[in-house]
Order: C-alpha cells, then sequence, then structure tokens
C-alpha cells in the first residue's frame, strides 16, 4: 500500500488551512478598515485567534506533507516544486515581519482606545498603507503555487505564473476601499 494518497491528503488540507487564515487576515484588516467604533474593532481583531491556531497546523501540514511528497515521488530540480518551496519559505518568513508588528499595534491602540468611535491614533495604524498592500499577496502567491503545482510548469511558466499573482495582488490591494 502507497502512502501517497494519504500524504497529498494532508498537503491538500494544509493548503485548505492556509486559504482560511489568509482569507480571515483579508477579512480582519478588510472589517477593521470599515469599523466605525472599538467595539466593532476589538470583535474583528478576535477572530485573529484563529488564525493563530489554523496557519501554523496548516503550515507544518504542507511543508511536511510537501516534502515527503517531493522526495519520494517528484525529486528536486523542479520548477514548480522548487519556486512554490521558496515561496512557501518567504511568505512564512515575511508575514511575521510584515503583518506580525502592524496587528500588534492594532491590537495595542485599540486596548488603549476609549470606548466608542475609533480615535485617530487607531484609525492610523488601522490604515497602515504596508499592511493593506501586503494582506492579500500571501493568498495570490498561494493561489499561484496551486497553479504551478496543477500545471507542473517549467521555470518560464512558473515565473510567469507568478509575476502574474503579485501583479494581481498589488491591483487588489490598491483597489480596496481605505
Amino acid at each position: 500500500m502507497t502512502l501517497y494518497p494519504y500524504t497529498l491528503l494532508l498537503h491538500i488540507v494544509g493548503v485548505i488551512g492556509l486559504f482560511i487564515a489568509i482569507s480571515l487576515e483579508l477579512i480582519i484588516t478588510s472589517r477593521l478598515r470599515a469599523a466605525k467604533t472599538t467595539t466593532q474593532a476589538h470583535e474583528w481583531l478576535t477572530l485573529g485567534r484563529v488564525i493563530d491556531l489554523i496557519l501554523p497546523v496548516s503550515a507544518v501540514l504542507i511543508l511536511v506533507s510537501g516534502l515527503v511528497l517531493t522526495f519520494s515521488v517528484w525529486g528536486l530540480n523542479h520548477a514548480w516544486i522548487d519556486l512554490s518551496l521558496g515561496l512557501l519559505i518567504l511568505v512564512g518568513i515575511l508575514s511575521p515581519v510584515i503583518n506580525g508588528p502592524r496587528m500588534k499595534a492594532i491590537h495595542v491602540a485599540a486596548k488603549a482606545a476609549p470606548e466608542g468611535e475609533i480615535s485617530a491614533s487607531l484609525r492610523e495604524v488601522i490604515t497602515d498603507p504596508v499592511l493593506r498592500a501586503y494582506v492579500p499577496i500571501p493568498g495570490l502567491v498561494a493561489l499561484g503555487a496551486i497553479v504551478l503545482m496543477v500545471l507542473k510548469l517549467d521555470w518560464l511558466g512558473s515565473g510567469i505564473v507568478m509575476a502574474l499573482a503579485l501583479i494581481a495582488s498589488l491591483i487588489f490591494a490598491f483597489s480596496l476601499k481605505r
């Protein structure tokens, strides 16, 4: 009996969890920008706990099952594998570095803000342009990685797909309402 289907299933479950976490982050940041009161901001910030649970488990499932699939079935030296693995690691590093401090600043400002309308200082950290620009990138990069895994493209095709994913994420980020 081969472990391939079970490993692939774990990989897909990890990807689904990743997309749930990424979607929640996009929803939270979007709803925070639309929030009118600190109570609304606190309600949306509580969803961050779900991300804190789902994201690490999903990342481990993706990484471990992906490495098992790579070494047992495919091997390295495939553009779609190398690029997907590299992007998973890059996003895994960049997200806590870029989003982490900004989301923490929002939590701190929300706790310090008086009840009622969102204060100017809280609004300022919520509308951080770097956070706004970065939040869509992991989701579209992950979608690009799925395209790579399905189509199993060479380096040129893989590069084009990921460039399109990055361009689409920036267009998406800047089309969101302030």
